[in-house]
């Protein structure tokens, strides 16, 4: 583009009751939300809320589920598949979200699965037994026919050593499952061998390809303190699952090229002791299975594609700690060094490609998911990054969650307003707009 742009930024709710994981819809014409109503201390895998459809244009809340038992992750602590969050289907119509038994202060986390009708707001459940199938993270396909989930369903035993003491249990193991948009015909994609249950084994990232209703997946088996065997595989409808790449390296994240015909991701070996040299970066060729290493042992590592446009973006390991962010050009095989000091977490592309959302934050004693953290956009083209900040200076990004507008020209973000005056105890949504120049309208 050729002109610069100019942020506008509006509270949305206002944060009387804590504001969490904001999305648009795939149409943009509505905004969901949870509400932390009933935060949860006992069990740090989820808090309790209650699931806020808004319509983009009017603000008008269109519905409000959940009963203050919408069950969601919202804090992050990695990039692992171990996630509550709320998913729409591609219509725009469904949202299928997580739901705790009323009595879990008692019997533990028990989730269920629930499907919203946006239309209707009518609320349905799928066919599952909560103490049998645990669901986690839901991820719908492009066509919105089929749902994969990942599960906790497989009992299986456990030894346990600490110095002289053995103790064995039996517990639930991961398995990944697809199956109909309220549940029907689910299947089991992977078969677990019994010779592995000896080791620790994990079902790692898995998406679907943008294209077709083909889903890749992830399956890692750790045999030892560096040992370790990482397998991507690749299921399609009819036909099952077919080993993609088998590496000894750590495997733990991937991303689709736009057009569903390569694969990209990095590969970690822990046995090099120097952060910034043991990540190769590759790109795998679907149709032929040829595995290109385009950077062996670098700093640079999970790379990450837009729905549209060439470039990748990387995270990069800084030389004095901390870690930056990349662009890589394939087409003239040019890596060039976007930030390069503090600590960047969770970049987000924008569905046009032309710009990505990064945080900015500084290191405390306190755990990443609470550090003060300020949101940047940065264009591909280059220039100076643009800070995307409510109107207040004092506010400030506590959620790790941002979410782009189906034209990329809108954010959603949660932020808390620090000034003392301020009658808001907790964060907020916000919104921004991206403008031209003087405030312009996008064309």
């Amino acid at each position: 583009m050729a002109h610069e742009w100019t942020i506008e930024t509006e509270m949305l709710v206002p944060g009387k009751v804590e504001v969490v994981v904001p999305s648009f819809s795939p149409d943009g014409s509505k905004v969901a939300f949870v509400r932390l109503t009933d935060p949860d201390t006992i069990h740090e895998t989820r808090d309790l809320g209650c699931l806020t459809v808004l319509d983009s244009k009017t603000r008008e809340t269109l519905h409000d589920v959940g009963k203050n038992l919408v069950a969601v992750n919202y804090r992050e602590r990695g990039r692992g598949t171990d996630e509550l969050i709320y998913v729409w289907s591609p219509d725009s119509r469904y949202i299928t979200f997580h739901m705790d038994r009323p009595s879990w202060e008692h019997h533990g986390a028990r989730w269920s699965l629930q499907r919203l009708d946006t239309r209707t707001g009518q609320v349905e459940a799928f066919p599952f037994d909560s103490d049998q199938i645990r669901p986690h993270a839901l991820l719908p396909s492009p066509t919105g026919n089929l749902l994969a989930i990942h599960t906790r369903q497989r009992w299986k035993p456990y030894t346990r050593k600490v110095l002289w003491k053995t103790t064995k249990h039996v517990v639930l193991g991961d398995q990944l499952l697809v199956c109909g948009p309220l549940g029907e015909n689910p299947v089991n994609l992977i078969a677990w061998p019994p010779e592995r249950y000896s080791h620790e084994e994990a079902l790692g990232d898995f998406h679907w390809s943008p294209k077709r209703d083909s889903l890749a997946y992830i399956v890692r088996f750790k045999i030892g303190r560096f040992r370790e065997e990482c397998l991507l595989f690749l299921w399609e409808p009819g036909t099952g699952s077919r080993e993609l790449f088998r590496t000894p390296e750590h495997l733990d994240h991937f991303s689709f090229s736009p057009d569903g015909t390569t694969l990209w991701f990095h590969t970690r070996d822990r046995r090099i002791e120097n952060p910034q040299k043991r990540n190769t970066i590759h790109r795998l060729d679907l149709a032929s299975g040829e595995d290109h290493v385009i950077m062996e042992h670098r700093e640079f590592f999970y790379p990450l594609l837009a729905g549209s446009g060439t470039s990748v973006l990387m995270e990069m390991q800084l030389e004095g700690g901390g870690r930056g962010l990349a662009l890589y050009h394939p087409e003239d095989d040019k890596v060039v060094p976007v930030v390069k000091t503090g600590y960047s977490l969770y970049p987000l592309w924008s569905p046009t490609g032309e710009s990505f959302l990064y945080l900015r934050t500084k290191p405390d004693s306190k755990p990443f998911w609470t550090w003060p953290t300020e949101p940047f956009l940065q264009k591909v083209s280059g220039g100076t990054p643009n800070r995307v900040l409510p109107v207040d200076a004092t506010a400030k990004l506590v959620n790790c969650r941002p979410a782009f507008s189906p034209s990329g020209r809108e954010i959603l973000f949660v932020a808390k307003d620090e000034a003392e005056e301020t009658p808001d105890r907790f964060a907020g949504l916000w919104l921004s707009r991206v403008l031209e120049s003087g405030g312009a309208p996008p064309t």
